[in-house]
């Protein structure tokens, strides 16, 4: 039994030593968890994390992929689609089937949910001293365990493809990126798209590199980079495969690709840059890898194109349509909040338009701060310098050709959505890339750092330490004061949208400017805010459904005063606003007659009767009789 001095020689100079700094990376990371967490965590702020997590509840109680969130748009689609007519029961509108997300992550969140004690309801003697929605932090809790496995993605690709320093600094970048860090906790399908896209690449590397071996020149050893920049090789030797196991990488390859568009509809496009690298850099496997890989994706995604064909006839449902949107046509939101059955395509000049109107903000914006980091700087600079590997030379411009196709899906793509919430959105799709520009450009540093002249060696570690430090800045710049509000108020308080949405019964309909929140925090069923008070409203609330209670939010009354209220000929919800809590009245005829008085001076509710009294039975005359 060795000695207590020979265990301390051990982890101070031994072999022990290297376990004791990884348990110190470990707990810091774990430290950092921890307080990033309390400190900044944020509730659910956007449409798509609150739709996915309804869609995920709907799915976890054996509802189907139904929503409660109803779009003007997809029940006139609906409808079509029926060929019955419209729908006027309360059961039709119960059994609404969503025609918007992709179905991968809220199929993920619904397994999540079966298995963890979700607690929908708000307590109300929590409402006061409310700060976090239970349900919020056990979908961070997930998203978050995804981010650690991607970062653990990461060290292992570093590891795969350069050396240990590389490997580190690149998962250390990566678990300080602010940007990664919010998406972890704002319930978006990003944490999940990007271990679909780490394991693609993990696939694609082990495809490059065994078809390498078949090479004729695959036993001359190569180094990473040029043979004027000094780093370590890379690490296993390349080896022959079977046709077998080609087959079985090309359809984990073509299934990754597939649940990524399932996951988020823009990454079918993913299939495009990876069908390109089978075919340029897998030699005489390609004629076996491309085809199955693609078949395998298809095979995938098809079942689901099929049910939305079916539902929607649109392939991709509603989301089809975000090409048309912030066009001139299809201004802001708009079209989803219009009952149009057949909607005409803008014209090319349109889509050019908006596309150069995007990119700008896209290629001097998002592109250079990428994740969140001063890296995407050193990756481009990085392709002056070459790879004198022939792998690493492939997977860069890969990487490189992924990154110029995402930017134009996503001026594209763009919608209401990015202006709602400009940093944090489900359309921002480049983030979903980082992890793969961290990768190549961390050995960039390297190579300058190694042709650095420094006065003595001593200096390296504080270099490295230095540059660290500047990639994490923006992170350590947000965890200083002042602490930002555990939910996105004004606009979402959960315990007041909860109360609101529960005066009404299970199969009693609102109509909102939230009805994303409303569905997710009250489980009622809500329409979104009609274009107009007159003829959508009227269209919905007397030919398909009544609208018990009409709740108006700051995403209505806080609108541009000149452009909203007075010069947009239909901004008649905003004259709605005016009317009611300036002049104390309501347009003749309308349906709802009594207003809450002391919601907030910047939101209303009125209601066919005064729900929020115990009994729901006072019938005391309301606004505008």
């Amino acid at each position: 039994m060795p000695s207590i001095q020979e265990i301390i020689h051990k982890f101070e100079v031994g072999e022990g030593s290297g376990y004791l700094q990884k348990l110190a990376l470990i707990l810091s990371l774990l430290a950092l968890l921890v307080f990033y967490n309390v400190r900044e965590y944020q509730g659910f702020a956007t449409v798509e994390a609150m739709e996915s997590a309804h869609l995920a509840r709907q799915l976890s109680e054996g509802k189907g992929f139904t929503s409660l969130s109803l779009r003007p748009l997809a029940l006139a689609h609906e409808e079509t689609q029926k060929g019955e007519g419209i729908l006027s029961t309360s059961e039709d509108v119960l059994q609404h089937v969503d025609m918007v997300s992709p179905p991968a992550y809220p199929l993920f969140l619904s397994l999540w949910m079966r298995i963890l004690p979700f607690e929908w309801e708000i307590p109300s003697h929590r409402s006061e001293n409310f700060t976090r929605y239970q349900p919020e932090v056990l979908i961070s809790f997930i998203n978050q365990g995804l981010f650690l496995l991607n970062g653990l993605m990461v060290f292992y690709l570093g590891r795969k493809l350069f050396d240990d320093s590389v490997a580190w600094m690149s998962m250390a970048c990566f678990f300080c990126a602010d940007l990664l860090w919010r998406y972890s906790f704002s319930g978006h399908d990003t944490m999940l798209l990007t271990t679909w896209m780490l394991l693609l690449v993990i696939g694609l590397v082990a495809l490059e590199r065994a078809s390498r071996a078949e090479e004729p020149d695959a036993s001359e050893p190569e180094e990473a980079l040029d043979s004027e920049l000094e780093t370590s090789p890379i690490d296993s030797p390349l080896k022959v495969q079977s046709s077998g196991w080609f087959l079985g990488v090309a359809c984990s390859v073509g299934l990754l690709l597939g649940l990524a568009g399932l996951t988020r509809y823009s990454f079918l496009w993913m299939l495009v840059p990876t069908s390109l690298f089978a075919l340029l850099c897998l030699g005489k496997r390609r004629w076996l890898v491309t085809p199955v890989m693609i078949l395998t994706a298809l095979l995938v995604v098809a079942p689901w194109l099929a049910r939305n064909l079916e539902v929607s006839g649109l392939p991709f449902g509603l989301r089809s349509y975000a090409l048309y949107m912030d066009t001139a046509d299809y201004p802001e939101d708009r079209l989803e909040r219009s009952l149009l059955g057949e909607v005409t395509a803008p014209g090319l000049n349109q889509y050019l338009r908006k596309t150069f109107e995007k990119l700008p903000d896209i290629s001097s914006g998002e592109l250079p701060t990428l994740g969140g980091s001063f890296l995407p700087f050193l990756f481009f600079m990085g392709l002056l310098i070459p790879f004198n590997n022939k792998g690493l030379r492939r997977l860069r411009w890969f990487t490189l050709g992924s990154l110029v196709l995402m930017v134009v899906i996503q001026s594209l793509g763009q919608t209401y959505l990015s202006e709602q919430s400009p940093r944090i959105n489900g359309e921002n799709h480049l983030v979903v890339l980082a992890p793969w520009v961290f990768l190549f450009a961390v050995p960039i540093f390297y190579s300058l750092l190694d042709q650095l002249p420094l006065p003595y060696e001593g200096l390296r570690p504080a270099v490295v330490l230095s540059f660290f430090a500047i990639c994490s800045l923006p992170l350590w710049g947000h965890l200083l004061p002042p602490r930002p509000l555990p939910f996105a108020y004004p606009t979402y308080k959960p315990p007041l949208i909860q109360e609101i949405a529960q005066w009404n019964q299970p199969e009693e309909a609102l109509m909102s400017d939230i009805p994303w929140a409303v569905a997710w925090y009250g489980n009622r069923p809500c329409y979104w805010l009609s274009r107009r008070v007159d003829p959508d409203f009227y269209g919905i609330h007397d030919e398909r459904d009544a609208i018990e209670a009409l709740y108006l939010t700051q995403m209505t009354t806080d609108l541009p005063f000149m452009s909203s209220f007075l010069q947009d000929p239909e901004g008649s919800w905003p004259r709605f606003y005016m009317d009611v809590q300036v002049r104390r009245n309501l347009p003749d005829g309308f349906p709802l007659k009594f207003g809450h008085p002391g919601i907030m001076l910047d939101q209303v509710y009125v209601s066919d009767r005064q729900r929020w009294l115990p009994a729901f039975k006072s019938k005391k005359d309301g606004l505008g009789d």
